[in-house]
């Protein structure tokens, strides 16, 4: 005689089956939030905002989040008269480039750096390298990854004049000091994250216009970078009070 089949014995963990299989395909993909609408004197961003997504510039991979660096160059790129930035540390060549284009158009453009990191990381020696904190050391590891275009581990004249961006803004000649300016040693918390584009437009982020802190850590392609916002705010009274703040 014939013995009958499992699934003529147990069908329903059969369909069971089949019916969980479907369901599995049928899932839709989750929904991205509806951007929250902006106010035109005042614009809200963020490098983990849900309601956005970008590709990164450098490692060229799409995530979420509003692109910091992209709104940064775009409000340098209106400036007709003036730009002044105050950040602790600038290592982002997109930005870099960006005010080396409106400098060479005859808008005034000036730098301030924390001393810390005013000096660019291309030309550090390996001795200085091994010399620094371990946070300071990875924050040069980062730098350097972004300037090694190649991967060869070796930085070239090419590479760095293109990804360097201390050595972009010294190449044309764009004025930057750091807090030692005074004559003082300076005091290693110059922490200003500031823009200024012509007396009007105000960009304060909590960023350092770093890759890490913009982007994502080079060091793990995963990495969506620590968690910042930013501020782009159109008023010559705030952009007259940081201006005075900045001098």
């Amino acid at each position: 005689m014939q013995r009958p089949s499992i699934r003529q014995i147990h069908p329903f963990p059969f369909l069971l089956a089949l019916g969980l299989i479907a369901c599995q395909a049928e899932q839709p993909e989750p929904t991205r939030p509806a951007p929250l609408p902006q106010d035109k004197q005042i614009q809200v961003y963020t490098n983990h905002e849900p309601a956005s997504s970008y590709t990164e510039p450098y490692r060229k991979y799409t995530r979420d989040g509003d692109n910091l660096e992209q709104i940064i160059i775009e409000a340098i790129s209106t400036a007709q008269s003036m730009v002044d930035v105050a950040v602790q540390e600038l290592r982002l060549p997109g930005v870099a480039q960006a005010l080396v284009e409106r400098h060479r158009a005859g808008v005034k453009v000036r730098v301030i750096l924390e001393n810390t990191y005013s000096r660019p990381f291309s030309q550090f020696m390996s001795e200085e390298v091994t010399a620094l904190p371990q946070r300071d050391r990875d924050r040069y590891n980062e730098a350097r990854q972004l300037i090694d275009l190649s991967g060869d581990n070796q930085l070239g004249p090419d590479e760095i004049n293109q990804r360097d961006a201390l050595v972009i803004l010294d190449n044309a000649n764009i004025p930057r000091i750091d807090d030692t300016a005074d004559g003082s040693a300076g005091s290693n918390l110059m922490h200003h994250k500031f823009l200024l584009v012509d007396g009007r437009t105000v960009i304060v982020t909590s960023a350092n216009l770093t890759t890490s802190d913009v982007h994502g850590d080079f060091k793990s392609p995963s990495s969506r970078g620590n968690a910042n916002n930013l501020l782009k705010i159109e008023s010559p009274e705030l952009a007259r009070c940081l201006r005075k703040s900045s001098t």
